[in-house]
């Protein structure tokens, strides 16, 4: 269903000839459809739980090279880093939004960050702009990534390759039937949706003043990996008529960040039924369980937490 969205959608807003309300609308339904492809499908295979087989879950997970991202580099910074490091401040690429965000209580202050949340929101949409143009380039060059360095000769050419075939999709293709302005302003206007949902995602899940960010030296491997999970990750409930089973559709599951966060490999589908039995085991356990009562107060929840972040900490010279 979520291709056929994506091939229709495609096919109205760049090649049938029909009017501007219906490309507007074959354009929305195409970004909600590529949001869902990056949650559902790539986010799954590069995870290794799509399917069974090893080599279809890598050749599947190549749609994040097919949405601007490198599925190479992705499953490195998200897989290693983000899931072995979550909120870990110097670590975790996904906390790090300087010198723009400041998202930690440990990370430096600076004075256009008591702004922060009222500017962020519209940052968040650049997000798979910048994987396309920058941050992909950014990571395999660092030679402080050990893991990236083995072999980093086939590593560029798959870099390289991914954004040639986004590029001829979403940039060359359309070029051929409509006007280059026409086509830069539905590419950034996609672009942007797409990148601000996949960070609001995140950030509800890992910045908000339910859970807890941890400095470099804690503890967070074998049998303290997963205090460290619960610590640092929180659910959003989607039970609101209509809009919380189309968030939780759209997302592909991944309201439930903290199932996901415990068992990587299972398939997102299943995060509801292990989410009961899971919050069960917390209660029992007295371990804790962080769960935003909805997807507007989890939005609050990051709001309030830009702002606390963004006032300039006590005992700091102005």
């Amino acid at each position: 269903m979520i291709s056929a969205l994506v091939l229709a959608s495609y096919a109205v807003l760049v090649i049938v000839h029909v009017g501007v309300l219906a490309k507007l609308g074959a354009g929305a339904v195409l970004a909600a459809s590529l949001l869902a492809v990056a949650t559902s499908i790539m986010h799954d295979a590069n995870h290794g739980s799509f399917v069974r087989s090893p080599r279809l879950n890598r050749l599947v997970g190549c749609t994040a090279d097919l949405l601007g991202a490198s599925s190479t580099l992705w499953r490195f910074t998200h897989n290693n880093l983000h899931h072995g490091n979550t909120n870990v401040v110097g670590v975790d690429p996904d906390i790090d939004q300087s010198p723009f965000g400041r998202l930690a209580p440990s990370q430096p202050w600076k004075p256009w960050h008591r702004f922060q949340h009222v500017y962020m929101w519209f940052l968040y949409g650049f997000l798979a702009l910048r994987w396309f143009l920058l941050a992909d380039f950014v990571e395999l060059a660092r030679p402080s990534r050990p893991l990236m360095r083995q072999h980093r000769r086939r590593d560029t050419a798959q870099v390289v390759a991914g954004k040639l075939a986004h590029l001829s999709w979403a940039v060359v293709v359309p070029l051929v039937f409509h006007r280059w302005w026409v086509v830069l302003t539905f590419y950034l206007a996609v672009s942007w949706l797409i990148g601000f949902s996949l960070a609001v995602v995140f950030q509800l899940a890992h910045c908000n003043d339910m859970v807890s960010f941890l400095p470099a030296d804690a503890p967070r491997r074998g049998d303290d990996f997963v205090v460290a999970q619960l610590a640092t990750t929180a659910d959003v409930r989607c039970t609101t008529p209509i809009v919380g089973p189309v968030f939780a559709w759209l997302v592909g599951g991944l309201h439930h960040q903290v199932e996901h966060h415990l068992a990587p490999r299972l398939p997102h589908t299943a995060y509801p039924q292990v989410a009961a039995r899971l919050r069960r085991a917390c209660v029992e356990r007295g371990l804790p369980y962080h769960l935003q009562a909805s997807v507007g107060s989890a939005i609050a929840a990051h709001a309030r937490w830009l702002r606390a972040m963004g006032r300039r900490p006590a005992g700091l010279a102005v």
